[in-house]
């Protein structure tokens, strides 16, 4: 729905009107994590296959050789294929879900721009977990610059794929209408088991990437204040909760952008 006040067009979600509210924030949390778990097979899992592919493509001498995880190069095996593709992905999909429930309220209404400005976000978030200095795979393939500009498009992939799946998922997603609504129990069950994941995402940034953690906490932290606004009855968040928000996710992939930096250049074997 698009709302134009004055000279300023305003872009709302459909879910934002005319709609039970807890419905809404349950199917924002839901659609979320469904958008999380397609995006992180595909991209996460078939892309992180195809990659794998591609590295061996580029270092031909690499081949035969066998990674950190025991996987011989060049190998294209289904059991291989599937691990990579299921539980790889899975894997994605659970920390691209819960990331882009926190983030979403805050980025660009507009798909497009929000499209844009969710690829350096997935950079800056995703790369400490795809590039490490201290994995040896980076050695068996020569630090090749092109490798790792594979690796570092493919963790870019991740934001502007998210904003597509969850754009078409807000069309086609039904409203729960009440409480008693089939619909409203199994969002409440996705929700909860969200919410376990969330937990278990928080720890891993604050155990590996502290000031990343911190900011995304902030950030989640102003994404409950607009849900309880949202239940409330609110339709556009405060001027200054959306300025702390933005500011902490803007933080967040700067501080990841930064913590990336070294892990490239020791992937690249720069010293």
């Amino acid at each position: 729905m698009t709302v134009t006040a004055g000279l300023e067009t305003v872009e709302l979600e459909s879910a934002q009107v005319g709609h039970w509210p807890m419905g809404v924030i349950l199917r924002d949390i839901t659609r979320g994590g469904i958008a999380g778990l397609i995006v992180g097979v595909v991209v996460g899992g078939l892309g992180g296959r195809v990659a794998m592919r591609l590295a061996a493509l580029i270092v031909p001498d690499a081949e035969g050789s066998f990674t950190e995880n025991g996987n011989r190069i060049g190998d294209i095996t289904l059991d291989g294929s599937l691990e990579v593709i299921i539980f790889g992905g899975l894997f994605a999909g659970i920390f691209a879900g819960t990331l882009w429930v926190v983030v979403r309220p805050w980025l660009p209404a507009s798909l497009q721009f929000r499209a844009i400005a969710a690829i350096p976000l997935a950079i800056g978030l995703g790369s400490f977990g795809i590039i490490q200095a201290t994995n040896r795979d980076f050695i068996v393939l020569g630090h090749d610059a092109l490798v790792v500009g594979v690796l570092i498009a493919l963790v870019g992939l991740v934001g502007p794929a998210m904003a597509v799946v969850d754009a078409w998922l807000d069309r086609h997603l039904p409203h729960p209408a009440s409480a008693t609504d089939p619909r409203t129990t199994i969002y409440t069950g996705i929700t909860v088991i969200g919410l376990f994941f969330a937990v278990g995402v928080a720890a891993t940034y604050l155990g590996n990437a502290l000031p990343v953690g911190i900011a995304l906490l902030v950030a989640g932290l102003t994404t409950l204040s607009w849900w309880l606004l949202r239940y409330r009855g609110i339709e556009r968040p405060p001027t200054g909760l959306r300025l702390v928000a933005s500011t902490a996710v803007v933080a967040a992939a700067l501080f990841g952008l930064a913590l990336a930096i070294p892990e490239v250049q020791g992937a690249l074997g720069v010293r």
